[in-house]
């Protein structure tokens, strides 16, 4: 893959590239990194020309003190959009970054051609008081985190945390001990949380009827992050959508089950 770094609204952000034609953006979760979509970005680049980045505040890129709101990250996708000259793109969002997805679907509809949203957020009012219990605890863990918790954290999100590599323990590690990045992790989370709930603003529920771009829901059925409900509902409010539900699968269905993400992906990507 050709690994670079680009200036993005002053922030240095790492990102590859590979493949030729359409453009296909991969969007990581929090707390991730470009590294954990390694798995897909050759089968998607055989027929697109993808882009997986670290997002401001993750992996190699810049941790930047600002509030890392939903609106930041829109309109610095945005700009990265338009730094690289890309005009429209597929989105593929994972976890939190479904609801970057779902509001760049929503607010930009012609800059968008496609989304996939796996495991998503955004999709459910109720997913709130949920969320919250999950980013209080993820909170206390970031502030002093031994290679164990970064571990314990893996592994509830899957189904089979023996898929946890070695390698990508390390990495995860390597990056959230890195300066400045436990510090940006916290701001992530404080900047959409309010009082004892998610912010209203990253709850997308009442707008998922304004999808416009063909879409993909991909979530497992024993996801305890996101509970698959949620996404059974949201299929049938975003007018056309696609919902594939893989068993024995968590809250990262393009890690746990990469070759049956791909196909799906492809297959929907291309019609």
């Amino acid at each position: 893959m050709d690994e670079r770094y680009i200036e993005i609204d002053g922030i240095s952000i790492r990102y590859v590239s590979k493949g030729k034609g359409p453009a296909l953006l991969l969007f990581h979760g929090i707390g991730e990194f470009l590294e954990t979509w390694s798995d897909n970005i050759d089968s998607l680049s055989r027929y697109y020309k993808v882009y997986a980045l670290d997002l401001p505040g993750h992996g190699l890129s810049q941790k930047p003190e600002v509030n890392y709101t939903l609106d930041f990250a829109t309109n610095f996708a945005l700009s990265f959009m338009d730094a690289l000259g890309i005009e429209h793109a597929g989105l593929i969002g994972h976890s939190v970054t479904g609801s970057l997805c779902l509001n760049l679907a929503t607010r930009f509809a012609g800059r968008v051609d496609s989304l996939i949203l796996v495991g998503s957020t955004g999709l459910n009012k109720k997913e709130a008081s949920q969320l919250y219990r999950i980013i209080t605890l993820l909170g206390r863990r970031i502030v002093e985190p031994t290679k164990t918790d970064v571990l314990s954290a893996k592994r509830k999100a899957l189904y089979n945390p023996d898929i946890v590599t070695e390698e990508l323990l390390n990495k995860a590690y390597q990056y959230l001990m890195m300066s400045k990045t436990k510090d940006a992790l916290l701001n992530v989370l404080q900047s959409n949380v309010d009082g004892r709930s998610i912010k209203p603003e990253a709850i997308l529920a009442n707008r998922l009827h304004l999808v416009r771009s063909p879409a993909l829901i991909v979530h497992g059925a024993q996801d305890r992050v996101i509970q698959v409900e949620h996404a059974r509902v949201a299929s049938n409010l975003i007018p056309g959508a696609r919902l594939e539900v893989f068993d024995e699968c968590g809250h990262c269905p393009h890690i746990e089950k990469p070759e049956e993400f791909n196909r799906a992906a492809l297959a929907f990507l291309r019609g």
